[in-house]
Parts: structure tokens; sequence; C-alpha cells
């Protein structure tokens, strides 16, 4: 069963961490099953990850919740608002990512 996994990412205007390079860590510690994409479509994402480059995370808006079914929100050093090294931002978020597959698809 394939997860697709859907990235949001925020306008670049003040990053202190690398965006795409986060997203390509994830997506390596991650099982093929994990689709990412950023296309939208009229099926949600299973899950999405909405990645800002700091702290502001000005791109967490409610107009594109319904993207997908659950989120993750990436901010600079945190992961949903909470502070994280960031040396261990990839394999807390793919932690996530497997934990809330677990928890919405128990059978996957």
């Amino acid at each position: 069963m394939q997860i697709v996994i859907g990235i949001k990412y925020c306008g670049g205007c003040n990053p202190h961490i690398d965006r795409k390079k986060l997203v390509q860590k994830i997506s390596k510690l991650l099982p093929q099953e994990y689709i990412f994409t950023t296309h939208h479509s009229s099926n949600p994402w299973d899950l999405g990850i909405l990645v800002c480059g700091c702290l502001t995370a000005c791109a967490d808006k409610p107009d594109f919740k319904n993207l997908a079914r659950k989120w993750i929100t990436v901010a600079g050093n945190s992961i949903d608002y909470n502070k994280a090294p960031e040396k261990e931002l990839a394999a807390i978020v793919a932690s996530k990512i497997k934990i809330t597959n677990k928890r919405c698809f128990p059978h996957a």
C-alpha cells in the first residue's frame, strides 16, 4: 500500500535550514511505499509535511489544511512547534510519519 506524503514549502524568505535537503533526508529514511509529492489533487494526501525555513512558520495557514488528512509542521529547528536539534530533524520527522501511519492505516 502506498502512502502519499504531500510537501508544502514556505516561501523561503528567511531559511535557517535547508528545506529541500531535509525532505530528501526524510525520504531516504522511509521505505519506498512512502511517495513524496508537491502536486495537489482532488484527493487529500495521506499525510502532509509543512516545511518552513524558520520558526515563524508564516506558511502555516488554515486555507491549505484540507490538502492532507494529517500534518507535521517543520519550522526551522522545531517539529510541531517543539524544539529539536537540527541534525535530528529528518530522523524525528521520519519517526513521526511511521507512528502516524500505524495509527491511521493499522493494516498497511
